[in-house]
């Protein structure tokens, strides 16, 4: 057998990487992932949130419409859902219509809150005024 043919021992030249840089590399890539599934989670969330906001701001106005062609209010608190107009479509969403004196003219400030899923942070409230009708 001649010197070329024999096996020698692995050298410190050998390519590739060590297993302990494969585990390190990993555990980086983990954390990564994790943050960014964190940040995907808390983007859902959002996007929820404001879905829920923008469908309360679309049935405040909708109440505040109706004060708007319907009769002079009486003054006080009334408070209810949509389950009476629209059965089954806005489960969860609450309203709020808070009628006051404005003082002037016999004007009525009309307030009108709506409140998704009892999440406050995704209120919508809109004001009007009314004066007697003519």
């Amino acid at each position: 057998m001649t010197a070329a043919h024999r096996s020698s021992p692995p050298t410190r030249d050998a390519r590739g990487f060590t297993l302990l840089e494969v585990m390190v590399a990993l555990a980086v890539i983990a954390t990564a992932f994790t943050a960014l599934l964190g940040l995907h989670v808390r983007n859902l969330k959002l996007a929820a949130r404001d879905q829920a906001y923008t469908q309360a701001l679309l049935l405040s106005r909708s109440m505040i419409t109706e004060t708007e062609l319907g009769p002079y209010p009486e003054v006080g608190i009334a408070q209810g859902d949509f389950e009476d107009q629209w059965p089954g479509l806005y489960t969860g969403f609450k309203w709020e219509r808070i009628v006051s004196d404005f003082g002037v003219l016999s004007v009525k400030q009309v307030t009108v809150r709506v409140i998704p899923y009892g999440d406050e942070s995704a209120a919508a409230e809109l004001t009007v005024f009314k004066g007697p009708q003519r």
